[in-house]
């Protein structure tokens, strides 16, 4: 034995000299590691693997302290299928037992947790069928991390996910397709959701639970990916371009030498090149020529750049860098997502300059940076068909550049600039992009019928219109010949999302009121139909719901015409709500102020040729950045 601790010191010492560029602390605190792999020659790989670990430790941390304790632990002890509200009241009890820090892996990662975690990744890659395809340094990278991003660290999750999923792998053979078995199962074991605690908790707390907003379920699924030796990463993008003002991550395939695989809908395995993930909305409704939509619909996000969380430092110089790119260990990943544009701008030789997109509700973000050679400076790997800008910072004060551009196939194909003579009269009615996930709610009310009845089982009803195409805003329907009847209601005929924000029954020009009822929708919702306000609309729990109004016995009357407006996204022009209208040069500029109308607001003294921005001041984030041209809006 005390032979066996002598070589294993001076094996210790003799290493110690060789990799200067390790963290000599961190070293010290983990010697009796690399003593354990120090011991046999055999071991030699296992040793480059764990001082993988430690030199590239510093800088990562874990939310610790009573709470997240308390908040794991009683996760064995509720119902979580209970829903959301559960777990948000469990997380209130939880944070009134203490504070919760941000302390460094090296006082929470012991010597046996990250031999354990050694150990049990390289049983799992070695033992792979896939084995060949994933170099020593792929899998330092995107297996042998005990950790993915900023979860707690708790649990032996690599045994736990082996022993849940590995079966699932029973005859797998390539890593593409073993990728997308397990992506599914945990997709399915885990599904989205909204937030219920402020950190993120470890992988095993997480799949107790089965559900997880976007970050949280992508350290779960990759952490279950790496226990079984398929080289997982979450990579992401800080923003849409031109859409929202959150960004998005996802678990992808990494093979090396840039090969990044995903999975798309309908695929069967990871590919390459696919869309990037949640960057094309779902189709549930494919709008028709004889729908007569007044409106350009949104059926794409579109990325400006893709970032790879990393567990290494891979961002070394990013010191006091401005809002993400501050991130030490984050590596920019574009080019592996088939981003190519690059664009070009005049700048100060040696001059840090940054690339900005507009996020909604922000304002100009750096999403992405270079240094100004020969005055000029060049991004690369960029995102197609979107605006940008390129600024610098002094003294803490942005300077732009440029009038933002349009960049699509290497080319500025716009320059956005106010016209020094141009004026114009605009008239617009909405501050965002209509997405098809609202036209997609619109189209699942077509075939919806207006039935009247003089029983309320509305036995031997009368249909007094049916909706027969997509419906866009307030729409009226003559009923004719007018009919007599105590009971009145719409009733959705189709499987597809719907809601309604309005419904109205006339007796000439009169409105008919009487007692509310329903069927199938949200009991807290429903009066919303007939309180005047399109803004507001009801909740369907399903498919087949139904809602009316009863008009009383003894009052049945005549009806001669139906209002009906379906839910919204709540961007459009709205009654009574305070807006304004800015267009941009390198500052933004308040045109006017105006309050909402009749579903839309007229401004006079526009500039041409420039960005608009319409701001709703009294209620709504959601906003993007426009163009007005040949009378209609032109979002980017």
């Amino acid at each position: 034995m005390r032979r066996t601790i002598l070589l294993a010191v001076i094996t210790l010492t003799a290493i110690l000299p060789l990799c200067a560029q390790g963290n000599k602390s961190y070293r010290e605190r983990y010697a009796d590691v690399i003593a354990h792999y120090s011991l046999k020659t055999a071991d030699s790989l296992r040793l480059k693997a764990a001082l993988f670990l430690i030199d590239n430790m510093e800088g990562h941390s874990s939310p610790e302290g009573q709470p997240i304790d308390y908040f794991c632990q009683e996760i064995r002890n509720i119902d979580t299928s209970k829903g959301i509200r559960e777990l948000n009241l469990l997380w209130a009890a939880a944070a009134r037992t203490g504070k919760v820090e941000m302390k460094p892996d090296s006082s929470v990662v012991t010597c046996r947790m990250l031999i354990s975690n050694i150990d049990a990744a390289f049983d799992a890659w070695e033992g792979a069928s896939w084995h060949g395809e994933v170099s020593f340094q792929g899998f330092c990278r995107y297996i042998l991390p005990y950790r993915c991003s900023d979860e707690h660290i708790g649990g032996n999750w690599r045994k736990a996910f082996h022993e849940k999923y590995s079966h699932l792998l029973n005859g797998v053979r390539d890593v593409c397709t073993a990728f997308y078995v397990v992506r599914n199962a945990v997709m399915k074991d885990v599904v989205l959701s909204n937030d219920y605690c402020p950190y993120t908790v470890d992988p095993i707390t997480c799949a107790s639970i089965g559900r997880a907003e976007c970050g949280q379920r992508c350290v779960t699924l990759t952490c279950a990916l790496r226990a079984l030796g398929i080289p997982a990463v979450i990579d992401t993008t800080p923003m849409w371009a031109d859409y929202s003002s959150k960004g998005h991550a996802w678990v992808a395939l990494a093979l090396g030498e840039g090969k990044t695989l995903t999975v798309n809908e309908g695929d069967s395995m990871a590919r390459q090149y696919n869309p990037v993930d949640a960057s094309v909305f779902e189709n549930r409704y494919e709008i028709k020529p004889e729908d007569n939509c007044p409106y350009s619909v949104k059926r794409t996000k579109t990325p400006i750049k893709i970032y790879r969380q990393q567990y290494h430092l891979s961002n070394p110089d990013a010191g006091n860098e401005p809002w993400f790119l501050s991130a030490p260990f984050i590596e920019d990943v574009s080019g592996d997502y088939a981003l190519r544009d690059s664009v070009t701008f005049d700048a100060p030789s040696g001059k840090m300059v940054y690339l900005c997109a507009y996020m909604s509700a922000q304002d100009w973000m750096p999403v992405a940076r270079a240094v100004a050679r020969d005055g000029r400076v060049c991004f690369r790997n960029v995102g197609s068909d979107l605006v940008c800008l390129p600024v610098t910072f002094e003294d803490n004060k942005r300077k732009v550049l440029s009038f933002p551009v349009l960049i699509k196939d290497n080319k500025k194909v716009k320059t956005f600039g106010p016209s020094l003579t141009g004026r114009q009269r605009i008239r617009i009615e909405r501050k965002y992009p209509l997405c098809s996930y609202t036209t997609d709610v619109w189209g699942g009310l077509i075939g919806g019928v207006f039935e009247g009845a003089d029983t309320r089982d509305f036995t031997g009803a009368d249909t007094l219109a049916v909706i027969g195409r997509m419906p866009h805003g307030l729409t009226r329907y003559d009923v004719c010949p007018a009919k007599e009847h105590r009971f009145l209601r719409f009733r959705c005929t189709t499987v597809l999302p719907s809601s309604v924000a309005e419904l109205r029954f006339y007796s000439g020009e009169g409105l008919l009121e009487g007692t509310c009822f329903y069927d199938g929708m949200d009991a807290k919702t429903a009066g919303r139909l007939f309180d005047g306000n399109v803004a507001t609309y009801c909740r369907a729990t399903s498919p087949d719901y139904y809602a009316g109004i009863d008009l009383g016995e003894g009052n049945e009357s005549m009806v001669t015409g139906i209002g009906f407006s379906p839910g919204t996204d709540l961007n459009f022009v709205e009654r009574g709500h305070l807006y304004e209208l800015y267009y941009y040069d390198t500052d933004w500029h308040l045109i006017g102020r105006r309050n909402g109308g009749d579903g839309f607001l007229e401004f006079e003294n526009v500039p041409e040729g420039c960005l608009l921005l319409l701001k709703d001041r009294t209620a709504g984030r959601e906003e993007r950045i426009f163009e007005y041209t040949d009378g209609i809006q032109v979002w980017y």
